[in-house]
């Protein structure tokens, strides 16, 4: 297995709420608050490709701007048990009603899961190692897998 990977970063502004949570932080459960997200993602593949690469970078940066910048800059993740979700979704333009609270943890997950099917997509050698989601200046959730879990 080739231990190459290359690594990118991205950020984006959103907006969520953590419904119905039990959570120390009152502000995260009882607010719709906002933060400068950053992405940090690896992608590797089973073996190099003809041209000696990973993935060529524009590509990865085109296809990380469709699957998590377009979609989720200047967006509101909100639970779909949340009781501002629909009046929300009704009234503002970007916003996504999920099942799971939209925490750091379930963006790692869920953009490690959409950016490993889109890489599929483009070339089936394609993975994410990790995804991490730096919700502060200080807090990090990483979601990790590999050629097994991709399969």
């Amino acid at each position: 297995m080739n231990n190459m990977y290359v690594e990118t970063f991205i950020t984006f502004e959103a907006a969520h709420r953590l419904y119905d949570v039990n959570t120390y932080s009152e502000e995260c459960r009882n607010n719709i608050h906002g933060h400068s997200y950053g992405v940090n993602i690896k992608v590797s593949r089973t073996s190099l490709n003809e041209s000696g690469m990973v993935i060529d970078f524009k590509l990865l940066k085109k296809i990380v701007n469709e699957i998590i910048e377009l979609p989720y800059d200047h967006s509101c993740i909100l639970r779909s048990i949340d009781p501002l979700a629909e009046p929300i979704k009704a009234n503002c333009k970007k916003v996504h009603i999920v099942e799971d609270n939209p925490t750091a943890e379930w963006m790692a997950k869920e953009f490690f899961q959409s950016l490993d099917e889109g890489l599929k997509d483009v070339d089936p050698e394609l993975y994410v190692l990790s995804v991490s989601v730096r919700e502060t200046e200080h807090n990090i959730a990483t979601y990790e897998g590999g050629l097994e879990d991709a399969n």
